[in-house]
């Protein structure tokens, strides 16, 4: 079987995070770009936000301690999101070296917003990658209809991290 591991996924959103930092810190006006006004998530800062405040969420949950309410960083401060976002993803990056195969596949009862569910720790880290790409499109998205053009091209298919 050909399989895309946790790592080649990892680092396709790291690659994307790269992309839009760097182009963020050239249109820092970007962030306040409007995508759901009367939404959870009003603007573009509000929504990347989410996505790292997720994945911290997430990375604490695997790691059985008390869940973040928030990032503590404000939605237009360009570079705390990322530096938030960097030492999250660190986090999570020693959390799975810690992860045996067998912890990987056994599932723990995970309570968020929704409910109650039985997740394996190898479907929320999967989830968390997919999770971050789906709101990179969408911030993708809001941009454009503000009148810029995103940066670069984002399907898996120009990456080059991954062969």
């Amino acid at each position: 079987m050909i399989a895309l591991s946790l790592e080649e996924l990892l680092a396709y959103t790291d690659e994307e995070r790269d992309k839009w930092r760097g182009w963020l810190e050239t249109h820092p006006e970007a962030l306040d770009i409007q995508l759901q006004p009367d939404g959870r998530f009003a603007t573009v800062g509000a929504l990347i936000d989410h996505i790292f405040l997720v994945e911290a969420r997430h990375l604490a949950r695997l790691q059985r301690a008390p869940v973040p309410d928030a990032s503590g960083v404000s939605p237009s401060d360009l570079a705390g999101l990322f530096e938030y976002a960097d030492a999250v993803r660190a986090g999570l990056r020693d959390f799975i070296q810690t992860l045996s195969p067998t912890e990987a596949a056994t599932a723990r009862e995970l309570v968020v917003q929704s409910g109650t569910f039985h997740v394996t720790p190898r479907k929320l880290l999967l989830h968390i990658g997919l999770h971050e790409t789906r709101h990179w499109a969408q911030i993708a998205l809001g941009v454009r209809q503000a009148g810029l053009a995103p940066p670069g091209n984002h399907d898996l298919f120009y990456s080059k991290v991954i062969d």
